[in-house]
């Protein structure tokens, strides 16, 4: 089904241009010409869907491939066994990746990529710059309180990421996840000095807790899972929050 955001611009455009001309969907849910339309927007207009589209297979295809690698491990996934999991043949997923490694990399970038903007989402609504930081923790560390198997695909991430340090394929979608979190942190520092909530010695200070705090959660998160969980994961981040509140920003 083509996108509600495609259906109304074209059917402005339509009114606009030539109030008596109609569109119809056939049976596949594609525009169809009807008197009066002109085909140079319904080609542009088809086209703008079938980007959309095909931009959302990819992710579909992209978190049926991380769902696998989560349950199974890099070794044990297969594009047959994605292609059964995103309900597609085998060849859709090499129309949208040229390799297993490609797919893979794609999955985890999407997968960071999502727990970061989903914390990010929540926490810019904040004014208090301290409370803006503690959300923006909390809700970073929520995917792995609701599933633990969270942190066990968080492992077999840097797992592969490891053993491939020499392959920026693999390499670049940490990276990429790291310098996002780090600079989100850093405004949210930076913001709380300018309003006097924060006392630190500028934007290179803050670059520093930034990264160890990103450092700590990794670290956290991989004790919690190596101990079975026998401690509450988000009282340990509470504390260490309070503790870095107190000790390097105010």
């Amino acid at each position: 089904m083509i996108h509600k955001h495609v259906l109304f611009p074209l059917a402005d455009i339509r009114a606009q241009s030539n109030p008596s001309s109609s569109l119809s969907l056939d049976k596949l849910g594609i525009l169809s010409i009807v008197e009066g339309f002109p085909p140079s927007l319904f080609r542009d207009f088809t086209m703008v869907a079938k980007l959309v589209n095909k931009d959302q297979k990819r992710r579909d295809i992209a978190q049926a491939a991380m769902g696998v690698f989560s349950e199974r491990g890099f070794d044990a996934t297969s594009m047959n066994l994605v292609a059964g999991a995103a309900g597609v043949g085998k060849g859709t997923i090499y129309e949208y990746f040229g390799s297993k490694d490609e797919m893979i990399a794609a999955a985890i970038l999407i997968w960071l990529e999502d727990i970061i903007e989903g914390a990010r989402s929540l926490s810019q609504r904040i004014e208090d710059p301290e409370l803006r930081l503690r959300t923006f923790v909390n809700e970073s560390m929520a995917e792995f309180t609701r599933d633990q198997s969270a942190i066990q695909t968080s492992i077999s991430v840097f797992q592969v990421v490891l053993s491939n340090l020499d392959n920026s394929q693999w390499f670049d979608p940490i990276q990429s996840a790291f310098k996002e979190t780090w600079r989100i942190i850093v405004q949210i520092i930076m913001d709380g000095h300018e309003k006097g909530v924060f006392n630190i010695h500028g934007q290179g200070e803050a670059e520093k807790i930034a990264i160890n705090l990103v450092a700590y959660l990794d670290g956290i998160c991989l004790h919690y899972y190596a101990s079975g969980g026998r401690f509450d994961l988000m009282t340990q981040v509470d504390h260490y929050m309070e503790y870095l509140l107190e000790s390097s920003l105010k």
